[in-house]
C-alpha cells in the first residue's frame, strides 16, 4: 500500500558521516530536514579510522569536536620502514592548526557523536527505511522519492532537494544512470582489527615498506591496531576473512620490528576501487561522499572528504531556501568540491601503487628517495598540510573570482586559525571562534571600522556578522605561510569576508570595501527582510570553544 508524506525541504539518503553531516548542518541552519538509511541500526566496525586536522576544524565549533578529540587517539607522525630499519617520517605535527596531527577514531564513534548532535537539534535517523525510486519534476522543481519502510509499506515523499550519501551502491547514481568512471586495482588486501605486542608506537602511524608485501598499523590506543596488508595469495574478497595467523605471517615478512598478534575483533578481505562522479549535481539532486567518489585508503581521506562535501554544499543550500542566496550559488558546490575529489582520487591511487609496489627496482627507488625528500623542511610542511587537508583551497572555483588577496591568502582559501585580541585586555580568541556559522563573518581588523563599509554592506545587514580583532604578529608556533599571513594582516588593516565554513569569500582594504559588496552583490540578493524565523535558532546548541554568534552585532 502506498501512501503519501508532507513535502521537506532536504531529504537525505543515507546515515553515515556524510549524510549525518548534512542533516546536522542544515538542521542547524532552520532547514526541514528528513535523514533515512536503510540499515535498521547503526554500524558498530570500525571502517574509516582517521580524522584529519580541517575535519576537526569543522566540527569543534559546531558542536562535536571536543568529544571526538577526547575520544581518538592522535598520531603526530607517520613513520616509513624499509630496508630492515625506520627510514624517516612525516612529521605530522607541521600541520598549521591546532589540530596538527591525525586523530585515530573508529568510524562508528563519529557516527554515534553526529547522530547525537542531530538529535540534539531535534531530527532523528528513520532506519529500516530504503529509497526505491526517485522522479525529478523538471517543471515545477524538487523531487518525488519512492520509500519503502520496514514493514513493506511504500511511501512517496517529496522535497524540494535529495541529498545522496547512501554509499558506493549509490541507488540513487543508478537512477540516475550517472558513470562511475574509474577502476578496480589489482591487488587485494587484508584488513584486521587486533591486539598487539611489540615496540610499535601507539603516537604513530607506521607504513612498512618491502619488495614482497606491503603493511601499514594505525594505533587506536591500549594496544589496539587496525591492520592493513597486501594479500600475498590475492584471494577474492569474497572468501573467508583472514585469521590471526595469516595476518601474522604477512606482519612478520614485512616488517622489522617484532610483534605478537592476538585477541582478533574483525576482519576482512577488500580490494580498492579508484573511482568518481564527473558531476555532484544532477537537478534538485546532489551527490557526496562514496556515493560520488571512491578510492584508496592511502592518507585516510575518504570520510573527511565526504564531510567536507557537506560543509561546503549546506550553507550554500539554507540560503538558497531563505531567499538570501541566488540560486546559482548551488552551482559552486560541484565547481568547488569535484576538482579536489578528482585530485584526491588520482593521488591516491599513484601513493598507492607506489608504496603497495612488489617490484624490487620501484621498492628501492622509494625506500632510497622517501629519506632525502623528507629531510627539507618544505617537503614536510607540504605533506603535513595536505595530509591535514588544510591546504584544500576553492581558490581556482567561481565564489573566488574576481581573485582578492592578503599576502599569500587569496578568496578560496582556508582561513588560519591565527590567535585574535577582539579589545583592550581581553583574552586572546581563535579566529575560528569568530566564524558566523549561519551565515556571512566580516572581520575587520582595523580598531574602527569607518562608517562607509556600514553604509555599503547595510542591504545584507541580516546576513553578516561584524567582528573587529587586531591580529599579532606572527609568534611561536605560527608557521610558514600561517605567519606571513598574520604578518600580512598586523602590518596592514583589512576587511576579510568570511564564509561560514571558514574560506575567504573576498578580501578589501577598509578604506575601499568594494571587492566584498561586488561578491556579496553577485552571490546574495540585498534585502530589507531578516532571515527566515527560526534560521538562527538551533545555532545555539552547545559550542565548546565558540563566542556566540546568535546575536549579530546591529549596524548603526
Amino acid at each position: 500500500m502506498e501512501t503519501r508524506s508532507d513535502s521537506v525541504e532536504v531529504l537525505v539518503v543515507g546515515a553515515g558521516p556524510t549524510g549525518l553531516t548534512a542533516a546536522m548542518e542544515l538542521s542547524r541552519l532552520g532547514v526541514g530536514v528528513r535523514i533515512i538509511d536503510r540499515a535498521s541500526e547503526p554500524s558498530t566496525t570500525s571502517r574509516a579510522l582517521a580524522v584529519q586536522a580541517r575535519t576537526l576544524e569543522l566540527m569543534q565549533p559546531r558542536g562535536i569536536g571536543k568529544e571526538m578529540v577526547r575520544l581518538g587517539n592522535p598520531a603526530r607522525a607517520t613513520a616509513l620502514y624499509g630496508r630492515g630499519r625506520r627510514l624517516a617520517a612525516v612529521q605530522l605535527d607541521r600541520i598549521p592548526s591546532r589540530f596538527n596531527y591525525v586523530l585515530l577514531l573508529a568510524q562508528a564513534e563519529t557516527e554515534r557523536l553526529l547522530a547525537a548532535q542531530l538529535d540534539a537539534q531535534g531530527v532523528l535517523v528513520e532506519r529500516g527505511v530504503e529509497l526505491v525510486s526517485l522522479h525529478q519534476d523538471t517543471a515545477a522543481g524538487g523531487v518525488e522519492a519512492l520509500l519503502r519502510t520496514p514493514d513493506g509499506t511504500e511511501e512517496l515523499a517529496r522535497c524540494a532537494y535529495l541529498i545522496d550519501a547512501s554509499g558506493a551502491h549509490s541507488t540513487v547514481r543508478r537512477a540516475l544512470e550517472l558513470p562511475f568512471a574509474g577502476r578496480e586495482l589489482a591487488q587485494s588486501y587484508l584488513l584486521g582489527d587486533l591486539y598487539l605486542d611489540g615496540a610499535i608506537p601507539e603516537d604513530e602511524l607506521s607504513i612498512f615498506l618491502a619488495h614482497n608485501g606491503f603493511a601499514a598499523a594505525f594505533p587506536m590506543a591500549g594496544h589496539r591496531f587496525r591492520l592493513m596488508e597486501t594479500d600475498p595469495d590475492h584471494h577474492s574478497k569474497d572468501e573467508t576473512a583472514p585469521t590471526l595467523g595469516e595476518l601474522q605471517r604477512v606482519y612478520d615478512r614485512v616488517s622489522p620490528i617484532p610483534a605478537r598478534l592476538r585477541d582478533l575483533v574483525w576482519s576482512s578481505r577488500f580490494r580498492i576501487n579508484s573511482r568518481h562522479l564527473t558531476t555532484l549535481r544532477v537537478g534538485s539532486v546532489f551527490l557526496g561522499g562514496d556515493a560520488a567518489h571512491i578510492h584508496s585508503p592511502a592518507g585516510g581521506q575518504g570520510m573527511n572528504t565526504g564531510i567536507q562535501d557537506m560543509v561546503n554544499l549546506c550553507w550554500k543550500l539554507a540560503l538558497v531556501l531563505n531567499g538570501r542566496g541566488r540560486p546559482e550559488l548551488l552551482d559552486t558546490y560541484e565547481a568547488e568540491r569535484l576538482p579536489i575529489i578528482t585530485q584526491l582520487v588520482h593521488t591516491t591511487e599513484r601513493a598507492t601503487q607506489l608504496f603497495n609496489s612488489t617490484n624490487w627496482m620501484v621498492h628501492q627507488l622509494l625506500s632510497r628517495t622517501a629519506p632525502f625528500a623528507l629531510a627539507f623542511g618544505q617537503v614536510q610542511a607540504n605533506a603535513a598540510a595536505a595530509v591535514g587537508e588544510v591546504a584544500a583551497s576553492y581558490r581556482t572555483g567561481p565564489l573566488a573570482a574576481p581573485p582578492t588577496r592578503v599576502g599569500k591568502l587569496r578568496s578560496g582559501d582556508r582561513v588560519p586559525d591565527l590567535e585574535l585580541t577582539t579589545g583592550t585586555g581581553s583574552h586572546p580568541v581563535r579566529l575560528h571562534q569568530l566564524l558566523d556559522l549561519s551565515g556571512l563573518t566580516l572581520l575587520s581588523t582595523a580598531a574602527d571600522l569607518p562608517a562607509s563599509v556600514i553604509d555599503a554592506i547595510r542591504p545584507w545587514a541580516d546576513l553578516i556578522t561584524i567582528r573587529s580583532a587586531s591580529v599579532a604578529p606572527a609568534g611561536a608556533g605560527v608557521r610558514g605561510q600561517d605567519a606571513r599571513i598574520a604578518d600580512s594582516l598586523s602590518a596592514d588593516p583589512a576587511l576579510l569576508l568570511l564564509r561560514p565554513d571558514g574560506h575567504l569569500a573576498a578580501y578589501a582594504p577598509v578604506s575601499h570595501p568594494g571587492p566584498l559588496t561586488h561578491w556579496l552583490t553577485k552571490w546574495c540578493p540585498p534585502s530589507a527582510y531578516g532571515r527566515r524565523a527560526g534560521g538562527a535558532s538551533v545555532s545555539g546548541h552547545s559550542r565548546p570553544e565558540r563566542v556566540d554568534t546568535t546575536a549579530r552585532r546591529a549596524l548603526p
